[in-house]
């Protein structure tokens, strides 16, 4: 195992997915991020500072927000810090079924400058908030963890109707939306074309998540943009590679 390599590696994938977007792009940096999750039980063993040091930082919607949004179509996403792209077009956020005359609240928090958007959370509700609850939305509750704990937390939740007309709620950690996207889009394993094989939920949530979008890029890229962006900047600290390279200089 030599995580020096699968760091940059994953840097250059992250690298080239913030500046341009397209279905190779977005499989090149869940591939490279999956290895990661590979890593997430082994790498504590040998860098020990990925189980002792709570340097991830994840996030879920206010408690209010959670509780008015039962019994709605909704999805949610928190990413505390944000993550920028010069890939998107524009900043207005999307849906399935926003324009089919349904009410719906979308809070999205983001930044715009010239070249670039930074998203930091997605919410999307399909009923109507007051304002006091459209303020809520952008306070997420954040907490800080390890490696593997950030892993396994939520990376977004969805309740959207199944096909036999329900409520499923489903919720994805980021281990989980890697590990799927990866394999929804032929990413590990290459599916036949000539076999029609059933989705399963995961998979089937991956793809409806695909119609979400900001700048008419998908939110499964933001969130794995995300997960590459912490790793980058947080595993040099960890593996110790600033201190190396200072005793180097």
């Amino acid at each position: 195992m030599n995580p020096v390599i699968h760091l940059e590696r994953l840097r250059r994938h992250f690298e080239a997915a913030r500046r341009s977007y397209d279905i190779v792009t977005l499989l090149d940096l869940s591939h490279s991020l999956r290895i990661w999750a590979d890593l997430k039980d082994s790498l504590p063993k040998s860098y020990p500072k990925f189980h002792s040091t709570s340097a991830f930082k994840t996030g879920i919607p206010a408690r209010k927000v959670l509780k008015a949004a039962r019994g709605h179509e909704s999805v949610f996403s928190y990413m505390p810090g944000g993550t920028v792209t010069y890939a998107s077009n524009g900043s207005l956020a999307s849906g399935p079924g926003t324009e089919d005359g349904r009410s719906f609240t979308i809070g999205v928090s983001v930044r715009t400058q010239t070249d670039s958007v930074e998203l930091k959370n997605f919410s999307i509700i399909f009923t109507s908030f007051e304002q006091p609850l459209i303020k809520a939305l952008g306070a997420e509750q954040v907490k800080r963890c390890n490696f593997m704990r950030w892993m396994g937390a939520e990376a977004v939740r969805a309740n959207l109707m199944s096909d036999d007309g329900n409520l499923k709620l489903i919720t994805l950690s980021r281990e989980k939306v890697i590990r799927r996207v990866a394999n929804t889009m032929d990413g590990s394993h290459p599916s036949d074309p000539s076999e029609e094989i059933p989705l399963g939920e995961f998979d089937a949530a991956i793809r409806r998540l695909m119609e979400f979008q900001v700048g008419g890029l998908p939110l499964p890229y933001f969130i794995l943009l995300k997960c590459a962006q912490d790793i980058v900047e947080i595993a040099p600290k960890l593996l110790d590679l600033n201190a190396e390279s200072a005793g180097e200089t």
